[in-house]
């Protein structure tokens, strides 16, 4: 009985502050230097420590002792470093705090890292947070080497090589960067499009490469070309180009055929930069371009009434977000204010965008007037990217809807219907004027538009209503015709069709090569057709030869898609691009996930 009593009387008893006596004792004990096992030569200085108590605190000790390596037997063992972060080391090591500063956080850093000491390298990444904009480039660029051969210093990587990037024109001046980057990192640098900012120019990128390749030009030089097609060299002043480059460059075959490149193009450059980007992207394109379909959204939500961009890569989609407050098609608030627009991208790289709905009708009277004006006065914009606004442009002569788009020369050319009738009409890029070239082409007011571009040919499908209708009346049967408009001349021929077609059919080119597309009824599936056609002569012709087969139906299909779309090169920058998940069909997997954005 009294050993039960005893042992109901148990408690357990302890001391909160024991471990810190414990540290504080070690660490007494190390200043004395007493019962110290090993001594970690760092530099000139010696500094006497335990064993236990740096293999508690580090991996790499904790292996070098238990491991049987022949340090483990050793009474000195020298370690690389600087004594001063070494000594900020032991400290942490004993007492668990340490005193980092922007003098010393690169060292402490890069030993802490090498000695596997983990809890020393988190509180040195929380440091290292807020403070870049405080050390100096040099230490910017170390600690991205460090942080990115650490998988726990992800975070800090990542907001150092922004820096780094960023910063490249201060970089290349600096001996530590000169020294130590290898190509593998300038690649990276040159390839990433953080390194344009405000006041970083082509011309600095390419001094610094160049500084660069001639810091050891023998053992460089070899990555000369590369480096280069990694440049826009056709945005570098071409005054500048081969000075820049100097001889030992210019001696290289390849590289001076890029400098030449530039050359021959640059009296071209003011005026056609779009086109020289697309053909040379190496010499004229930004890193910040996206080459992409565009297309209207439309629906009564603000939201949707923006303009998405179809994938052309693996990578994301992008929704244009950044628009002035002057009224524009893509700010409609309704449907029917916001329906009907196309847009399109001559060779100046301006984006332009047409039409409106032409059949819209509402019992308020203010509303309808507000909707004419807006038809009238607001039908055809172009959107400054640098200064970010929606031009309005002189008002179409007769508002089409979904027009059909194209260049010819310094002329727009819109092709679609106007209220009862189909109109060809141009507007000339120069003089910013409108001229009516067709507008009796046929009385049908709903018929299928599309156009094909062969050497500068439309080939426009029109419908026409001809005689009697069945029950003896004026305005009668359907007859589905085609039509040959060739802008060079300002003439439309009528072009034979060696069989007929519905009121659905349409022409298609894909590849240089013409389809016609006919719809079934009662939701039959389409029926594609391949065309030979002779549309240079007189009298043009279009034959139709075969059905297209079922495996390249698919192919046929994405061209439809993309048939009110147009491809558009721009800064995602100026255009205030954002990242947004992406909603591409070939990007979404489960056909479930896919259903929410049909």
């Amino acid at each position: 009985m009294a050993r039960m009593e005893q042992e109901q009387c148990l408690k357990q008893m302890g001391d909160p502050s024991h471990l810190s006596h414990l540290s504080s004792g070690l660490n007494q004990l190390r200043h004395q230097a007493a019962f110290c096992d090993v001594t970690i030569i760092v530099g000139d200085q010696r500094f006497p420590a335990h064993k236990a108590v740096l293999s508690c605190a580090s991996d790499y000790f904790q292996g070098m002792f238990t491991s049987g390596f022949q340090e483990s037997t050793m009474s000195e063992i020298t370690v690389p470093g600087t004594e001063e972060s070494f000594a900020q080391i032991l400290d942490f090591a004993y007492t668990g705090h340490f005193t980092l500063s922007l003098r010393t956080v690169v060292g402490i850093l890069k030993m802490a890292c090498y000695m596997v000491m983990t809890k020393t390298v988190e509180l040195c990444a929380e440091y290292l947070k807020d403070v870049k904009d405080k050390l100096t480039i040099e230490d910017c660029f170390e600690i991205w080497l460090i942080a990115s051969n650490h998988k726990s210093l992800s975070n800090v990587a990542q907001i150092y090589r922004s820096h780094v990037i960023q910063n490249m024109v201060k970089c290349v001046k600096s001996k530590v960067f000169l020294e130590n980057s290898s190509v593998s990192v300038m690649m990276e640098i040159l390839s990433d499009e953080e390194i344009e900012t405000d006041t970083t120019t082509e011309e600095q990128i390419l001094q610094g490469t160049v500084m660069w390749l001639k810091y050891d030009w023998e053992q460089r030089k070899v990555h000369a070309v590369d480096l280069l097609k990694k440049i826009r060299l056709g945005l570098v002043p071409v005054d500048r180009l081969q000075e820049i480059l100097g001889d030992e460059i210019m001696a290289i075959p390849e590289c001076k055929e890029m400098a030449e490149e530039v050359v021959k193009l640059s009296v071209t450059k003011d005026t056609a930069l779009l086109p020289l980007i697309k053909s040379h992207p190496d010499l004229f394109a930004t890193r910040n371009n996206i080459t992409a379909k565009l297309r209207v959204i439309h629906g009564d939500d603000e939201s949707q009434a923006l303009i998405p961009l179809k994938c052309r890569t693996e990578a994301a989609c992008f929704r244009l977000t950044k628009f002035s407050d002057i009224p524009c098609p893509y700010e409609a608030t309704t449907e029917e204010y916001g329906s009907g627009i196309n847009l399109f991208v001559p060779d100046s790289g301006h984006l332009y965008a047409a039409g409106g709905c032409v059949w819209f009708e509402d019992d308020d009277p203010e509303k309808e007037e507000l909707y004419e004006t807006w038809l009238s006065e607001n039908n055809f914009f172009r959107y400054d990217s640098v200064k970010n606004e929606w031009i309005v442009l002189s008002p179409m002569p007769v508002v089409l809807y979904f027009p059909l788009m194209f260049q010819f020369d310094e002329y727009i050319y819109l092709l679609g219907v106007g209220g009862p009738e189909q109109v060809i009409e141009r507007y000339c890029i120069s003089s910013k004027t409108w001229e009516i070239v067709e507008d009796d082409l046929y009385l049908h007011p709903f018929p299928p538009i599309n156009c094909v571009q062969k050497h500068n040919i439309m080939v426009v499908g029109i419908a026409y209503v001809e005689g009697p209708n069945q029950q003896g009346g004026d305005g009668g049967i359907e007859v589905f015709k085609t039509a040959l408009y060739r802008p060079a001349t300002n003439e439309l021929l009528e072009v034979s069709v060696d069989r007929d077609m519905g009121r659905d059919s349409h022409f298609e080119m894909h590849n240089s090569v013409c389809y016609l597309v006919t719809k079934g009824g009662n939701h039959e599936p389409d029926e594609i057709y391949r065309c030979i056609c002779d549309l240079d002569s007189d009298s043009p012709t279009i034959i139709i030869a075969e059905e297209v087969t079922d495996e390249q139906y698919e192919t046929i299909q994405e061209l439809r898609e993309d048939m009110n779309s147009v491809e558009f090169t721009f800064d995602k920058r100026n255009l205030g691009m954002i990242e947004m998940p992406c909603e591409c069909a070939s990007h979404v997997k489960d056909k479930s996930t896919m259903q929410e954005y049909m």
